[in-house]
């Protein structure tokens, strides 16, 4: 006898149905019914409305962000252009004007040898064949270092704490009144003030940063360009303006090829074109120049070419080290003829 606990509820066929579905379910190969396609249409246009929308939001934010910096930029061209612009023109022109046909060797008489050894003054290293195209002199401005030659030309106080300092990126990492030099240490400003420092603080109202800062394709980058410009603007600017208006003599150097070409680099030093030149001998032109007149002072073509005696018992063979020590004497060499003709009143 069967109990009402142990009947079957509902009719069988629809029990059996059920059952036959769970099965389905759990063996997969049930077919659920699917979302009309026009819902699937419409979702579809939805998220790509939606999406075109928010990318043309996006672009008009990164454009107008991208505007604001520019509109600064060209405020700060308004600043400084009537300060360090001309003054680069200036440069530029007189370093064409030596890298020309060479007219001469000239020494003004009465050239101020000693004031031009310890006033305040400007000092630019290039190649002979990067400075006679604008473009090409502001590249290679970038490379110009304080050598042999300004070390046994010029009297600087500083000698000796170009290299020593703090690390820095830029000389919004320095302290008040020092600057972050060609070496990347915080220092106090170079004498004579390396041409290379004003160019790299020009480079933010170069066409190249512009193209960069158009190129950016993300609020972050430009945020990067906006502190740089802002970092620049608030202590590079103000030193290099400072230095400038101080200074009194502009001295280049040219550096000739040698004939048979520039030397081989040696393995493993990393050397710049400018580097191998220099450790071998060659000719350079040397021009001085007064910068509130504009007067040639100097126009030398001499050989840099000099030799270093190892003294002691222990003599440097590390072919890097000889190399570095080749390019002191050979432009220390180059100092010592300027010195000569600056200080002879017979000089041609």
């Amino acid at each position: 006898m069967n109990t009402v606990g142990s009947r079957e509820r509902g009719l069988p066929s629809v029990n059996e149905a059920r059952a036959e579905r769970r099965r389905a379910i759990v063996l997969g190969r049930v077919r659920l019914r699917g979302m009309p396609p026009h819902f699937w249409l419409w979702a579809l246009t939805i998220i790509g409305v939606f999406s075109v929308f928010y990318w043309r939001l996006a672009e008009g934010q990164l454009e107008s962000r991208k505007a604001q910096v520019m509109a600064k930029q060209r405020a700060v061209a308004r600043s400084i252009g009537p300060t360090i612009l001309p003054f680069r023109d200036k440069i530029e022109g007189w370093a064409r004007e030596l890298a020309g046909p060479y007219a001469g060797n000239l020494v003004e008489p009465g050239a101020p040898y000693q004031a031009i050894r310890q006033s305040p003054g400007v000092y630019l290293r290039l190649r002979l064949s990067n400075a006679r195209a604008v473009k090409d002199i502001r590249k290679a401005a970038r490379v110009s270092l304080h050598d042999g030659f300004t070390a046994c030309l010029f009297v600087n106080k500083d000698a000796g704490s170009r290299t020593e300092g703090p690390p820095c990126k830029v000389t919004a990492n320095c302290e008040p009144g020092k600057l972050c030099n060609e070496w990347s240490v915080c220092a106090n400003p170079p004498t004579p003030y390396n041409m290379r420092l004003a160019y790299r603080t020009l480079r933010v109202l170069s066409s190249e940063w512009t193209d960069e800062l158009h190129a950016a394709t993300s609020e972050l980058l430009v945020n990067a360009y906006d502190r740089d410009l802002d970092s620049v603007t608030r202590f590079d600017v103000r030193i290099a303006a400072d230095i400038l208006a101080r200074s009194k003599y502009f001295t280049l150097v040219l550096d000739e090829d040698p004939q048979g070409g520039l030397p081989e680099e040696l393995p493993d030093a990393g050397e710049s074109p400018e580097e191998r030149l220099q450790r071998v001998g060659h000719f350079a032109r040397v021009g001085v120049w007064e910068l509130t007149s504009g007067k040639p002072l100097l126009r030398l073509r001499a050989e840099a070419a000099g030799e270093f005696v190892p003294m002691g018992e222990k003599v440097v063979r590390d072919p890097v080290i000889v190399a570095a020590q080749a390019r002191q004497v050979n432009s220390c060499q180059l100092a010592l003829a300027v010195r000569s003709a600056l200080s002879d009143d017979t000089a041609p």
